[in-house]
């Protein structure tokens, strides 16, 4: 019986470049790209920050260009908030 019984296989395509990308920063890091991918999947699905309803609002807001404020720089951006 395989080592590994308690694991499922899966096959993603990936374009070269991306791959390229992951295999080098796999490298610098001295870990397996395996490894990379399981640690993302991890910190992703597992995750204690998931946005709650009011945050995925304002995300959704912030993609369609609604609400926002333009501001010439950190000072006029205060102003503006009232902060």
């Amino acid at each position: 019986m395989s080592v590994r019984s308690n694991l499922s296989r899966m096959t993603i395509d990936l374009p070269n470049e991306d791959h390229k990308r992951l295999k080098a920063l796999a490298a610098v890091l001295g870990k397996s790209m395996r490894e990379i991918v399981a640690e993302w999947i991890h910190g992703n699905l597992y995750s204690e920050n998931t946005p709650n309803a009011e945050t995925l609002k304002a995300i959704e807001s912030v993609e369609k260009g609604k609400g926002l404020i333009q501001a010439d720089d950190v000072a006029d951006l205060f102003r503006k908030l009232g902060i």
